[in-house]
């Protein structure tokens, strides 16, 4: 028995994708400008860490122990223990390296998802029913691919400058325990969604190329 979807399936799925569009809009624009206020108001000149600077940014610090090593216990059972990393944060002022760093990383977020949110709603608006396989929503889709993949590679320069950036702060710190400090750089860009988006648009450029032949044979 052949069963269909509720018709208000797509209609819901569309209106939610314009709602999440028009969030999405309204945080980067607050972002923009609660950023560009703070490059205003800051004061210029050396940045010292401390206290008595409003205008900062907090960039993600991660710390631990020196030694690495896993502890291996002795004896039945063993036990392994392996050091687990802290977390934190570094405040530093907007007009430094890392601070503007910090800046036009929260962009590059927020316009690349602005962007998906773009593309998916052209795509919910040429979706027909008689005819669901198009050659826009296949660009569309590839688009999302590549938009994924370059904004997993300019986060990635971004966070590497963002670890070069950062390394004069951490030698002005020192902490009573022997622990390692560096900026927390995790790799969660959507690169893995990109070259699924990318196979998906191969994959709909065939369904394109069945039905025009289906439309031929008919």
């Amino acid at each position: 028995m052949e069963t269909k979807s509720p018709y208000w399936v797509f209609p819901a799925v569309k209106r939610l994708v314009t709602l999440f569009y028009y969030l999405v809009l309204a945080a980067l624009v607050i972002f923009a400008a609660m950023s560009s206020l703070k490059l205003l108001n800051a004061q210029t000149g050396p940045f010292p860490l401390g206290e008595g600077q409003p205008n900062y940014v907090s960039v993600p610090v991660a710390w631990a122990p020196q030694s690495d090593k896993t502890i291996v216990t002795a004896g039945e059972p063993r036990l392994f223990l392996t050091p687990q990393k802290q977390t934190g944060q570094l405040q530093v002022p907007i007009r430094s390296g890392p601070g503007l760093l910090m800046s036009i990383l929260g962009l590059v977020g927020l316009a690349g998802a602005l962007w998906m949110f773009f593309l998916l709603r052209r795509i919910f608006s040429s979706v027909q029913a008689d005819s669901p396989f198009q050659p826009a929503i296949a660009r569309r889709i590839a688009a999302m691919g590549f938009l994924f993949l370059g904004q997993t590679v300019v986060e990635l320069l971004i966070k590497l400058a963002l670890w070069q950036q950062t390394r004069p702060y951490f030698k002005q710190i020192t902490i009573a325990s022997q622990t390692s400090l560096s900026v927390d750089i995790q790799l969660d860009s959507p690169w893995l969604l990109g070259l699924i988006m990318l196979a998906l648009a191969q994959v709909y450029r065939r369904g394109i190329e069945m039905q025009l032949e289906n439309e031929l044979t008919v």
